[in-house]
């Protein structure tokens, strides 16, 4: 029972530390608060209201020498729909623009989770 509890209490203190750490963290509610809003903003009515891209596109990102984040840039494509560019970014804030650049998000509409509470 006590190891139990102390491994209840180690994957608590875990989730909260770094929760409290990551400030990019926010809950669902915040989250769908947030893209509903837009999904509703007349101004973006019939727009890409998501992208996206699997994990290996990202960690090719993430993985190369110097990158230390993430930038996202919204985009047009050559059709004049909403993407995005997914560039690596070193640790003065610079981007590593000589380095993977990447795009052909899978956009929503097309395709999407139509159950996700992340959707209005």
């Amino acid at each position: 029972m006590t190891v139990v509890f102390f491994i209840f209490s180690l994957c608590i203190n875990l989730k909260i530390t770094n929760m409290t750490t990551n400030p990019h963290l926010i809950s669902l509610a915040e989250a769908a608060v947030m893209t509903h809003a837009y999904q509703n903003a007349t101004q973006f009515q019939g727009m890409t209201v998501a992208c996206m891209m699997d994990n290996n596109a990202y960690q090719q990102v993430m993985t190369q020498p110097a990158c230390t984040s993430v930038r996202t840039y919204f985009a047009l494509d050559d059709l004049n729909n909403l993407t995005i560019v997914v560039v690596g970014v070193d640790a003065q804030g610079n981007d590593i623009a000589s380095g993977i650049i990447m795009e052909r998000a899978h956009r929503c509409p097309i395709l999407c989770n139509k159950n996700s509470p992340l959707m209005k």
